[in-house]
């Protein structure tokens, strides 16, 4: 017995896929069987759980137990107590209360799997990483940051992408690589445009700010994450801090405060205090002091990524 708890859906699907297959290696006549737990009707588990006429092995899989009805609660209550040889039941809740006696019985009963979803760069990071290996290959430190940028934002773009990159390339990975196969598909956010001018990539600053626009983001999220980017380096640039001490002193994860220390060098009392005032004069233009806050903001972010010595 298995329970899929949250609600990324990537994870969830590759946990199933290798059962089945695990499963399948032992047996070849598995017999798959799919149910809705809001749909459910009474007895239908009971019926698809009894063994069958050749004794194959057995997959149940349910989906939707958050939105399970009252006939699926009670009987699965009661197969969970008493369940069926060569039948291997899994079960998915994407997230909230409903069914909380079954999830707390089914947890202790079989396996939980965590389905939460990966937001960070670096859990993202590690999961590239972690692909690449399971496939024995390697990938660059600036390639995966790349690979983060052109497609990071779901899990299965994520994991398509490096498939492609593993099958299609031969050798380690590089940012060049990734740029000749992703180089048109940047996902642009307010703290990617402000990454790429605090670290001087004016091009790439430019680039992403004018897509970022273009797909929604405000102009005041932008000033925002510069803002937040440049107190931070404004906060150590001359401070007597360890690298081991940054994460302290900015209230912030380790993997966070690395990529601020590598960030340091590019900056200086001085530059790092003319930067806060261009990112609070354009935060003010984008807020209504001008008429044209996409062309303040991109003004701040050229200045910005120019200023930082690379």
């Amino acid at each position: 017995m298995m329970l899929l708890k949250g609600p990324e859906d990537f994870i969830a699907a590759r946990v199933v896929d290798r059962v089945r297959t695990a499963l399948r290696e032992q047996d070849p006549g598995l017999e798959v069987h799919r149910l809705d737990a809001a749909d459910y009707e009474g007895g239908q588990l009971s019926v698809l759980a009894s063994p069958s006429l050749f004794g194959e092995a057995k997959i149940l899989q349910v989906e939707g137990l958050q939105d399970m009805n009252e006939a699926f609660l009670t009987d699965c209550l009661d197969y969970v107590k008493r369940p069926a040889e060569d039948v291997t039941l899994i079960l998915r809740h994407t997230g909230g209360n409903r069914g909380k006696k079954l999830l707390d019985a089914a947890t202790a009963a079989g396996v939980l799997v965590d389905c939460q979803p990966i937001k960070s760069d670096a859990e993202k990071s590690d999961f590239v990483q972690g692909e690449f290996r399971t496939r024995r290959r390697s990938i660059d430190p600036e390639a995966v940051r790349s690979l983060l940028d052109a497609a990071g934002g779901s899990l299965t773009d994520l994991a398509a992408a490096c498939l492609q990159l593993a099958e299609d390339t031969e050798g380690t990975v590089t940012s060049q690589i990734v740029d000749r196969y992703y180089g048109g598909r940047v996902e642009a956010t307010a703290f990617r445009v402000a990454d790429a001018a605090i670290e001087g990539r004016a091009g790439q600053a430019t680039a992403l700010l004018r897509h970022a626009l273009a797909t929604g983001v405000s102009a005041p999220a932008i000033t925002g994450a510069l803002a937040m980017k440049t107190r931070q380096i404004a906060r150590i640039v001359d401070a007597r801090v360890g690298q081991g001490q940054i994460a302290g002193v900015l209230g912030m994860a380790p993997w966070q405060a690395k990529r601020v220390a590598e960030t340091v060098r590019f900056w200086n009392p001085a530059t790092i205090a003319a930067a806060i005032e261009w990112v609070a004069q354009a935060d003010a233009e984008a807020k209504g002091l001008s008429k044209d806050a996409d062309y303040a903001v991109e003004r701040a972010v050229t200045r910005i990524a120019l200023t930082a010595r690379r």
